[in-house]
């Protein structure tokens, strides 16, 4: 982080993560020590856009559990929160044999409905944070291991970036 900044003579960075990625990134920004360590992201991050992150589920890992518990939501009132999540149809030829088979079974472990409209990964209702500037993202699989078009494709990289309420 520290590179970046130096390089670009900024005190700020917009940090992105995808999937998983985008509920680290919550801890990040906390001042608290996890395991043993503070990042204190929130002081020098100026946006956090996360890309189909499984922020809320009924089914959670306990590490979604802790950052769900302790940094609700928009947490840090200084820091711009975007979440973005993909609807695909999971039966359409823009889908991957594994998104036909995997997706209802995933839906169903993180919001408890196999018939839920998402990413063929992470359901749409998981993945837009309360209280984020949220934008959902047609025809849009979770990687492109799920579909030939994801949150990665040029695309749809166009097409969120532009949507973006930048601070």
């Amino acid at each position: 982080m520290k590179i970046a900044l130096e390089e670009t003579n900024s005190e700020t960075v917009d940090l992105i993560g995808h999937s998983s990625g985008g509920v680290i990134l919550r801890i990040f920004l906390a001042e608290d020590s996890f395991n043993g360590k503070s990042y204190s992201g929130k002081n020098f991050t100026s946006n956090l856009v996360t890309l189909g992150s499984p922020h809320q589920a009924i089914r959670a890992t306990s590490l979604r559990k802790f950052v769900d518990k302790t940094y609700p939501g928009n947490f840090f009132s200084d820091v711009n929160y975007v979440s973005i999540g993909g609807e695909i149809n999971i039966n359409s030829s823009e889908t991957k044999f594994i998104t036909k088979i995997l997706a209802k079974n995933s839906y169903r472990s993180i919001s408890g409905e196999k018939n839920a409209i998402g990413d063929g990964l992470v359901p749409l209702s998981s993945s837009l944070l309360k209280g984020s500037q949220k934008i959902t993202l047609k025809s849009t699989a979770h990687s492109g291991i799920f579909g030939k078009n994801w949150y990665g494709s040029h695309s749809r990289i166009d097409s969120w970036y532009g949507e973006i309420n930048w601070v």
